[in-house]
C-alpha cells in the first residue's frame, strides 16, 4: 500500500499549491504516449547557469533520441531539497522515476518499498541485464546497493574505481613552502611549524582555513588514531570521541586556536570566506577539493608565483601511512545517488529500459564523455575531451561544459570513469594532490551504506539529533577554549547520557547485516 504521509489541515493547501509548482505530474503525459516519461530529478547549479532544464542539454537529448524514450524532467525548485521531496512524497502522486538519496527515507528504502513506494528492481531483473551483470559481478558494489533483505531499491551511482573516492585532501601554498625553505608537512609537529612560520614570517591572520567539516575529514584528528563521528575499527562500528586519542587532538587544535595558527572563525567558515583568505594571503593552508578548490584557485591565482601544493594526511609519527582521511563509499549516499522507479508507475518497464541504458557500453560512454565527435574524440582508445569541454571559446569552465555534455561531474544512474577525473583534474598540482591524498589505510575504517531496521530508524533519528547537536557543540568550546578540558570526562558522561552507546548498537546491528550479505 502506498505510504500516505499525515498532513495537518492547515499545511495542506499550502502543500498542494507548492505540488502544483514543482511540476506536472505523470497524469498529464499518461494520454500521450507509453513512450514518454516523468523524471523527478534536482537540476545541479552548474547545469542550471546555462539551462533551465535538462532537456536542453546535449547529454539528455542524446539520451532520449538513442533510447527512443521521451522524458519531462521535472525539477524541485526554492527552498532545500529534502522540503522538496517530503512535499512530493506527501502528495501521493508519484512521477515514474525519482532521483535521491533514498537512505534517508523515513524506515530507508527497504521501507519504501514495503509500503508499495518504490519498485525492488529484482522483480523486473530481466528488464536491466546491464544494471544487473554489473551488480552480479560486483560484489562490494552489490552489498552498499542491496538492502539488509536482499531488494535492489535503485539504479545507483557508483564509482568505477577506488581513486574516484578520493577528491579532497589538505593543501598549502607551495610558494610559501618553497620561499620559507620548508617542506610540505607529514607530521603534527611539522604542520605546527610550517603554520608558526605563515604566521610570522607570511602574515597570515589565519594560517590554518579549515572547518569542522575537514575534521570530519578525518584531517588532522586522525593523526590521534580517530576521527570525528563514527567509523570501522576492529570489525566494529565506533565513535570518535569516545576514543582516548580524541581529547588529545582537541588539545592539540586548542593550543593551535589560542597561538593564532588555527583560522579564529573556524566554527562560521564558508566557502566565501576561504576563498578569500587562499586567495588574498590571510591563510597558507586549507581543506580543498581537487578541481573546485585546487583547480579554481590556480586557475584564478592573484600572481604567477601563487602555486598549491597537496599535503598527505596528519600522522605523528614520520613515515607512517596515514590511517584516516578523506573517502568516499563507491556507492556514496549523495543527494543524487539513487534513481528509483515509484510502484504506480503504468511504465515501468519503459522506466527500466531508459535507467539500464546508462549501464551499457554505449550508456557508460555517454553519461561519462558524452557525445562522440562533438565533446569527446577516441585517441589511441582514450575518450579524450574536446576543447568545447577543457577549453571552451565562450569562456565556460570545464565543469559547467561537463554538466552540459556529461553527468560524470555530478551523479545518476551509471559508473563513473576514472578517466574522466584523469583530464578533469589535469593540472600538476591536481595531480600530485589526487595520487598524494589516496595514500591512506582509511578504506578498512570508512562506513559503508548501512540499513538501518525500520522499527529502529526513529529511535536512532531521537538519538542523532541529540547526540550531534551536543558533540558540535562541545567541540568547538573546547578548541576556543570556553570549556575547560577539566570537564572532558563529564562531557563524555553526557554523550553516554544521550545515548551514544545505544546509538552504536543499532548501528552495528546493521553493519553485521551488512556483513552477512
Amino acid at each position: 500500500m502506498k505510504k500516505v504521509y499525515k498532513i495537518t489541515a492547515l499545511c495542506a493547501a499550502a502543500i498542494l499549491a507548492a505540488v502544483s509548482l514543482v511540476g506536472c505530474g505523470k497524469g498529464e503525459q499518461a494520454s500521450t504516449s507509453q513512450k514518454t516519461l516523468d523524471y523527478w530529478i534536482p537540476l545541479s547549479g552548474s547545469t542550471a547557469s546555462l539551462v533551465d532544464n535538462l532537456d536542453k542539454t546535449p547529454l539528455y537529448q542524446k539520451l532520449q533520441e538513442v533510447t527512443g524514450i521521451d522524458v519531462n524532467f521535472i525539477h524541485p525548485s526554492g527552498g532545500s531539497l529534502s522540503e522538496k521531496f517530503n512535499i512530493l512524497m506527501a502528495s501521493n502522486d508519484f512521477p515514474d522515476m525519482i532521483q535521491y538519496n533514498w537512505l534517508t527515507y523515513p524506515g530507508g528504502p527497504q521501507n519504501a518499498i514495503d509500503e508499495g513506494v518504490i519498485i525492488d528492481i529484482y522483480q523486473y531483473k530481466d528488464k536491466a541485464p546491464n544494471l544487473i551483470k554489473y551488480i552480479d559481478s560486483n560484489k562490494e558494489i552489490k552489498k552498499l546497493a542491496e538492502t539488509n533483505e536482499g531488494a535492489l531499491f535503485s539504479f545507483p551511482f557508483v564509482r568505477g574505481d577506488d581513486s574516484l573516492c578520493v577528491s579532497w585532501g589538505m593543501a598549502l601554498r607551495k610558494d610559501w613552502l618553497d620561499e620559507l625553505n620548508l617542506e610540505v608537512p607529514e607530521t603534527i609537529d611539522e604542520w605546527e611549524t610550517v603554520l608558526r612560520a605563515f604566521k610570522e614570517k607570511k602574515s597570515a591572520t589565519a594560517p590554518l582555513t579549515i572547518t569542522t567539516g575537514a575534521f570530519e575529514n578525518s584531517q588532522f584528528v586522525g593523526a590521534y588514531n580517530t576521527t570525528m563521528g563514527y567509523y570501522i575499527g576492529d570489525n566494529q562500528v565506533k565513535y570518535g570521541l569516545l576514543d582516548p586519542g580524541f581529547k588529545e587532538f582537541l588539545m592539540r587544535m586548542n593550543k593551535w586556536y589560542s597561538e593564532g595558527l588555527l583560522d579564529n572563525n573556524f566554527a562560521l567558515l564558508d566557502n566565501t570566506t576561504i576563498d578569500a583568505n587562499i586567495l588574498n594571503g590571510a591563510s597558507g593552508a586549507a581543506g580543498l577539493s581537487l578541481g573546485n578548490g585546487i583547480g579554481r584557485y590556480m586557475s584564478s591565482a592573484p600572481d604567477d608565483k601563487f602555486d598549491l601544493v597537496g599535503a598527505p594526511s596528519p600522522v605523528l609519527n614520520k613515515g607512517d601511512v596515514p590511517e584516516f582521511g578523506y573517502l568516499q563509499t563507491a556507492v556514496p549516499p549523495m543527494t543524487n545517488a539513487f534513481t528509483v522507479i515509484c510502484a504506480d508507475s503504468k511504465k515501468i518497464e519503459t522506466a527500466m529500459e531508459f535507467l539500464d541504458y546508462g549501464y551499457s557500453e554505449e550508456g557508460h560512454m555517454l553519461y561519462n564523455f558524452g557525445i562522440e565527435g562533438d565533446s569527446y574524440n577516441m585517441v589511441d582508445g582514450y575518450p579524450k575531451y574536446t576543447d568545447k569541454i577543457t577549453k571552451n571559446e565562450e569562456g565556460h569552465s570545464m565543469n559547467i561544459m561537463l554538466s552540459q555534455y556529461t553527468a560524470s561531474y555530478s551523479s545518476g544512474p551509471f559508473v563513473q570513469d576514472k578517466r574522466y577525473m584523469e583530464q578533469y583534474a589535469s593540472l600538476p598540482q591536481q595531480i600530485s594532490a589526487w595520487d598524494t591524498w589516496t595514500k591512506t589505510n582509511m578504506k578498512e575504517h570508512v562506513l559503508p551504506n548501512l540499513y538501518i531496521a525500520a522499527d529502529k530508524q526513529n529511535e536512532l533519528a531521537i538519538l542523532d539529533n541529540s547526540i550531534n547537536t551536543y558533540a558540535n557543540e562541545i567541540i568547538t568550546k573546547f578548541i576556543v577554549g570556553t570549556m575547560s578540558f577539566d570537564e572532558y570526562d563529564n562531557a563524555i558522561a553526557e554523550l553516554k547520557q544521550r545515548g551514544i552507546e545505544r546509538s552504536l548498537e543499532i548501528r552495528n546491528e546493521a553493519y553485521q547485516s551488512y556483513l552477512s550479505k
